[in-house]
């Protein structure tokens, strides 16, 4: 009966340790992946086909910095998926980051194995914290990721390797790993 009591309470009082989460829906030929499950919510339009599946994770740490994602995938269709040129792609991000009320600083492209992809930066602050934004845009053959991610407050070790991690886990499903456009380093945030 001790022993019993004793691996109760030790099971108590450890913590649970999350599992990784990709989120990889079937309509989808991106994916991305979490340290642990994310929020997903389904949110509707006016017509029902206008169902898309929004992905939010947070993850804060002492208090003094966060790091957020908000992730979406649509389905296109194969024309809608040519007009999205990387010029247009860019110029989407460019819009997102003003709608966010940030300036994006710098917006790069690449095409690989039929894949488009975007991706801008922008630092700022809120609430007197410092504050980096990515927006990036993946387009395939029949659908669209939209990441935006954000890393805000203090500078912290664990906080930006969780922000950076989640970003290299974003790429083709079809690809085991998303090397080129990942930053090798996060900028420092400074004050506008």
């Amino acid at each position: 009966m001790k022993h019993f009591i004793f691996a109760s309470l030790f099971l108590l009082s450890t913590p649970a340790l999350a599992a990784p989460f990709t989120y990889a829906p079937e309509s989808c030929e991106f994916q991305i992946t979490f340290p642990e499950k994310p929020f997903i919510e389904k949110k509707c339009g006016s017509n029902v086909k206008d169902c898309a599946e929004i992905v939010s994770y947070t993850k804060t740490m002492g208090g003094n910095s966060s790091t957020n994602f908000r992730v979406t995938c649509t389905s296109l269709s194969l024309s809608d998926a040519k007009k999205y040129t990387p010029e247009i792609i860019e110029e989407t991000l460019k819009q997102l980051a003003k709608s966010n009320n940030l300036i994006p600083y710098d917006a790069q492209s690449f095409e690989k194995d039929g894949y488009r992809n975007s991706s801008t930066i922008s630092l700022s602050e809120r609430d007197g914290k410092p504050l980096i934004y990515n927006g990036q845009i993946w387009v395939g053959k029949t659908s669209m990721l939209t990441i935006e991610a954000e890393l805000l407050g203090e500078q912290n070790n664990v906080t930006e390797k969780t922000f950076a991690d989640i970003l290299r886990g974003a790429h083709p499903k079809d690809v085991k790993q998303r090397v080129a456009s990942t930053p090798k380093a996060i900028p420092k945030a400074t004050k506008p």
